[in-house]
């Protein structure tokens, strides 16, 4: 086997059209990856970005060589000012129906000389955190649900809903202010206490007193023409017998952080009912 070929193969629980969609996408691509230039699964498309290696930017350009629907992509790799050029494989097999089995291979890497930024070593470790890492976390995402018994008014519960600032909204670490009017179609920016913005969506259904659906940007700035992410919140309040359930789903995020944020809505939910229940 040739020791100068990086070849790493994971298994991620998502479907092959959603880890192909974060191969190619260059939206998505900047959320796990690199910030492309641009990107097309097309034979003949050219495409960059900057990295930083100890201190210092280098810039990959890249070029596609080979590109089949959901299955394959591969494109060469170089950099500016340096000689050699390399090969990157993506290569994608469908293990079952929400199971997909990645194999990356990158060849030539003795190309680039003895430059020690760019040692087979120092690929194998790139690789190993970018595939391991930032894509398991990207295409492995799931929702949760927290739901409570509260017993108030239906006007009580919603009011506190919709008036998380300095409220509710401390259950989120700085606080979270909402910059919004509720109305559907409205933008909504939540902000911490030091007036930072955390994020930046949408207000998409909002039937008041029942059910309210909010769904967030990938960018904390939400940029024109900039399509929403995978984040959103759905507020739901249904009559029971000693009250109302308030039901919150949240999602999708990286399944590794919902234990973190489970423990906050808990919090948050749980504010709800204090204050709710007080009027």
């Amino acid at each position: 086997m040739n020791k100068k070929i990086v070849v790493i193969e994971r298994i991620y629980e998502a479907t092959i059209e959603k880890v192909w969609e974060a191969l190619t996408n260059k939206d998505q691509m900047k959320q796990w990856y690199f910030d492309v230039s641009d990107f097309k699964a097309e034979v003949g498309f050219e495409f960059q970005f900057s990295a930083e290696n100890e201190g210092k930017i280098y810039l990959h350009k890249c070029k596609v060589v080979e590109a089949k629907p959901i299955t394959k992509i591969a494109y060469t790799w170089s950099y500016e000012g340096y000689e050699g050029q390399s090969l990157v494989t993506f290569e994608l097999f469908s293990e079952d129906e929400n199971k997909t089995r990645l194999k990356l291979t990158h060849s030539g890497t003795d190309s680039f000389l003895s430059h020690p930024d760019f040692e087979k070593a120092d690929f194998n470790e790139g690789w190993e955190s970018i595939l391991g890492q930032s894509l398991r976390n990207f295409v492995e995402t799931d929702s949760f649900n927290k739901s409570i018994r509260i017993r108030a008014s239906l006007k009580n519960i919603w009011d506190i809903v919709l008036n998380p600032n300095n409220q509710w909204g401390t259950a989120f670490g700085g606080g979270a202010i909402a910059e919004t009017d509720w109305n559907e179609g409205s933008l909504i920016i939540w902000r911490d206490a030091e007036n930072n913005i955390g994020a930046t969506g949408v207000v998409e259904v909002h039937r008041p007193e029942e059910y309210l659906q909010l769904h967030y940007y990938d960018d904390v700035e939400q940029k024109p023409k900039t399509a929403l992410g995978d984040y959103y919140e759905k507020y739901r309040i249904v009559p029971d017998k000693d009250g109302y359930i308030l039901s919150i789903e949240v999602g999708k995020m990286a399944k590794s952080d919902i234990p973190f944020h489970q423990k906050m809505w808990d919090d948050a939910i749980n504010i709800i009912k204090e204050l709710s229940e007080k009027e």
